[in-house]
């Protein structure tokens, strides 16, 4: 989509006269005459995830009264100097009000050119970042290419870190307050700097909490839907390195027994006990590329696939795993191995909502790149009206409050625990779950947070 009139709501100038701004605002339009342009992922990035989320969340941001300028992001991570001179002119002629990096940060800090952020060095318009597990995401990016070992690894990690996000037009936001006190602590970026929200429910699975659906539709009585990467974690390049294998062995050991500890802040502690000679000449420290590539795979791909394994294993019911669309060659040793009832891979936006409302109980662990908040798997759920059960994560029990513990265990006794009470209690499994629907679909969706963002608090205007 470009910067056309066409596209573009009416606006104050377009409507007769004494009919304004105002007037849309309450017609439950708030961003009424706001125009924004937001980044769209390449098509087959994450299965296709991201370019979906940050579609549907566009058309949220249209709902609620804006023009939208959609920029393809692939002209700056495949360098096209036509692409970036002519797209660059089209949103001059929109005249942006302010940017959304969607569905996360990560893509507005790829839409670079040799003058620097297209958003926030050449067009000088505020950009506002919404995190996801950024910690590891965003280092990801800004130290691109990561290093596989230790011997390719270089320093000065943590000032290009320093550089690529203290940008005083970055307004960013975060799902996890973990994350926030991990970049404050290693001096990256300051807490002042990041507004904390919970991570909101997407339209899609709001708009499913209240759509006539086939109620046979992957019927379940319990069910598990997510990835674990086996291929991946017997694959690491530092597999041949006995100490990043002992670190590993010892905190994975500690995470299962401890759940609700943060994967991050275990492997930080541990890599912090080997002796300095050791820890230097592996490049363990966060200034050197290397940390951010081991830490990132151990969270990512191995701390992942052995805790979900291991929960999952732990559980007193039989249940039907949904998914696995990043290692679908892995279907065979988890049917052999584990003893998994795998299903069939499904699409996030028009099957997964169907699994969530047609299950009994969802079980998960949430993605262990988040150290206190939750996934948006989890909102998802909920606001269809599907009850999830999920490791303790603080961020959720602070929003939501007791309620929280309804969903939430702190070890693989408590979570079989759920499952006996919701699968046993029929009526006490609709009341919880129609009241955190109520709750996520009217507090918590993503239209909620954009009005947050762009009307209530609006801090990137320079005020609030």
């Amino acid at each position: 989509m470009n910067g056309n009139d066409q596209d573009r709501p009416v606006s104050s100038a377009d409507t007769p006269s004494g009919v304004g701004e105002a007037h849309f605002r309450a017609l439950d339009l708030p961003l009424a005459g706001l125009r924004i342009v937001t980044t769209r992922p390449p098509l087959h990035w994450f299965g296709g995830v991201d370019f979906d989320f940050a579609t549907e969340m566009a058309e949220e941001l249209r709902a609620l009264g804006a023009a939208v300028f959609e920029l393809d992001v692939r002209g700056f991570i495949f360098p096209n100097r036509d692409y970036v001179k002519a797209i660059t002119q089209e949103l001059r002629s929109f005249r942006p009000d302010v940017a959304m990096s969607l569905p996360n940060a990560t893509y507005a800090l790829l839409c670079c050119s040799g003058q620097g952020n297209i958003f926030a060095d050449i067009l000088q318009i505020p950009v506002i970042m919404l995190w996801d597990h950024g910690l590891l995401q965003l280092p990801r990016w800004c130290l691109s290419p990561l290093p596989d070992t230790p011997s390719q690894s270089t320093t000065g990690s943590i000032q290009k870190l320093r550089e690529a996000l203290n940008h005083p037009l970055y307004h960013h936001y975060s799902p996890d307050s973990g994350h926030m006190m991990a970049f404050d602590r290693l001096g990256i970026l300051s807490r002042d700097k990041v507004k904390v929200f919970l991570q909101p429910a997407y339209p899609n699975f709001v708009k499913h909490g209240y759509r006539v659906v086939d109620r046979s539709a992957f019927r379940t009585r319990v069910a598990f839907a997510g990835n674990v990467y086996l291929q991946a974690s017997r694959e690491l390049p530092f597999r041949d390195e006995p100490v990043l294998t002992e670190i590993e062995e010892r905190v994975l050991a500690r995470k299962q027994e401890r759940l609700t500890d943060s994967l991050w802040d275990l492997i930080t502690a541990e890599i912090d006990q080997v002796n300095r000679p050791v820890r230097e000449q592996l490049r363990l420290a966060p200034d050197c590329t290397f940390f951010w590539s081991f830490v990132h795979d151990e969270i990512e791909v191995v701390g992942n696939t052995r805790v979900r394994l291991a929960v999952l294993g732990g559980l007193k019911h039989e249940y039907d795993f949904f998914g696995n669309f990043i290692e679908p060659k892995s279907a065979d040793t988890l049917r052999s191995h584990y003893n998994i009832r795998l299903r069939k891979s499904l699409d996030y936006f028009t099957e997964l909502p169907l699994l969530f409302i047609n299950s009994d109980v969802i079980v998960d662990v949430i993605n262990l790149g988040y150290n206190s908040g939750i996934s948006p798997k989890v909102m998802g759920c909920l606001a269809c009206g599907g009850l999830i059960l999920f490791d303790y994560k603080e961020d959720f029990h602070r929003a939501l409050g007791d309620v929280g513990n309804q969903v939430m265990y702190r070890n693989i006794d408590e979570l079989n625990g759920l499952v006996d009470l919701y699968l046993g209690d029929g009526r006490r499994r609709r009341d919880v779950s129609r009241y955190l629907q109520h709750r996520i679909s009217t507090q918590y969706s993503f239209g909620k947070l954009c009005r947050r963002i762009l009307v209530e608090e609006p801090v990137w205007r320079g005020v609030g």
